[in-house]
C-alpha cells in the first residue's frame, strides 16, 4: 500500500506541510522554534512519519468580499499602467468567479499581492507565437499566485483575452466548471498544472519524504503527487526555475489545445499581442463585458 501524507492539513486547509521527519525528538525541536502556528501529524507507518504543518492565515469566507476601488487604487498606485490594467480585469474576474460560486462556498487562501501581476508581465514573450503569449500569460499569473483564489480560472480567462486581442472573433469552448468538457479536457490541464506548482514550491521538503519513503503528497481538492515521477534532488533556486520553465510549457499546450478544440488551427502560427496590443484590449475590449458568463 502506499505511504501516503497530506501537504495541507486534514482539519485545517490553511496549515501546510514544512518539516517532516522519522526522530519525535526532531520534530519537537522544529516546532519549538517556528514563529508561526503549527499543528502535528504523526503517521503510522511500519516506520512512523511525523509532518509539521505551519500556517499564518485563517481561511476566510468570501461572503464580505469587496475590493473598494479607493484602496485598489492605492494599493497599486507604484505599478506602471499595464499592472494596474490588468489588476483592475483580475479583480472583476475574482469578484464574477465569487458571485457565480456563491461566496459562502467560496474560500479565501492568502493575501492579495497586486505586485506580483506586474512580475507576471515582465515574463512574457510578448509579440511570439500566439500559443506561447496566451500560454505564458496565463502561466506566470499562476506561478505569481497574487489572488486570494481562483487564480487557475482568472489565468485560463486572461489567457482568453490573449487570444481575443489578436481574434476578437475567436470563440473560447466552454470551460465552466459544471460543464461535462470541463471534467475531460480543462481539468485535467488544471490539476497538473497545481501538481508542478506544488512541487515548484517543495522540491526539498519533498526529497525528505521520498528519503523517508513517502509515496504519495495529497494536496486539497484530492490531488496527488506521486513523488517518483518528479525530480527533487536540486537546490530550491534551481527547482523554481526548472518547474517555472516546466509550467510555461504545460500552459502553451493548453493553449494550442484550446485553440485546436475551437477548430481555430489558423491562430497557432499567428503572431501573439505586444503587451501594449494586449493591455489596450483589457481597457477598451471589455468594457461591456459580463464575467460571470465566463465561470
Amino acid at each position: 500500500m502506499d505511504r501516503l501524507v497530506y501537504y495541507h492539513h486534514p482539519q485545517a486547509e490553511n496549515f501546510s506541510l514544512t518539516f517532516s521527519s522519522a526522530s519525535p525528538a526532531e520534530i519537537r525541536s522544529r516546532r519549538e522554534q517556528s514563529d508561526e502556528s503549527t499543528k502535528l501529524i504523526g503517521y503510522p507507518f511500519e516506520t512512523p512519519v511525523y509532518v509539521l504543518y505551519e500556517g499564518d492565515k485563517e481561511v476566510e469566507s468570501a461572503h464580505e468580499i469587496d475590493f473598494d476601488r479607493n484602496w485598489l487604487t492605492e494599493r497599486i498606485r507604484t505599478l506602471p499602467r499595464a499592472g494596474k490594467v490588468v489588476t483592475f480585469r483580475l479583480v472583476e474576474l475574482l469578484e464574477a468567479a465569487v458571485d457565480v460560486r456563491e461566496a459562502d462556498e467560496f474560500r479565501l487562501y492568502k493575501e492579495f499581492e497586486p505586485q506580483k501581476i506586474q512580475q507576471a508581465l515582465d515574463h512574457v514573450s510578448w509579440g511570439g507565437p500566439l500559443p506561447k503569449v496566451a500560454g505564458e500569460v496565463m502561466s506566470n499569473l499562476i506561478l505569481r499566485h497574487s489572488l486570494p483564489n481562483a487564480n487557475h480560472r482568472t489565468g485560463i480567462a486572461m489567457l482568453q483575452f490573449c487570444i481575443e486581442s489578436v481574434e476578437p472573433d475567436f470563440a473560447m469552448p466552454r470551460t465552466h466548471v459544471d460543464d461535462s468538457a470541463w471534467r475531460e479536457w480543462v481539468d485535467p490541464y488544471i490539476v497538473d498544472s497545481k501538481r508542478l506548482i506544488t512541487v515548484r514550491r517543495n522540491n526539498v521538503r519533498f526529497k525528505t519524504l521520498a528519503e523517508l519513503d513517502v509515496d504519495l503528497v495529497e494536496r486539497k481538492d484530492g490531488i496527488q503527487i506521486r513523488l517518483a515521477e518528479f525530480e527533487l534532488d536540486m537546490h530550491w533556486r534551481e527547482a523554481l526555475s526548472k518547474y517555472a520553465g516546466l509550467h510555461e510549457s504545460h500552459c502553451t499546450e493548453f493553449a494550442q489545445a484550446v485553440l485546436q478544440r475551437a477548430e481555430r488551427d489558423d491562430l497557432l502560427d499567428r503572431q501573439g499581442p505586444t503587451k501594449q496590443e494586449f493591455i489596450t484590449y483589457l481597457e477598451d475590449g471589455l468594457v461591456e463585458r459580463d464575467f460571470r458568463e465566463m465561470f
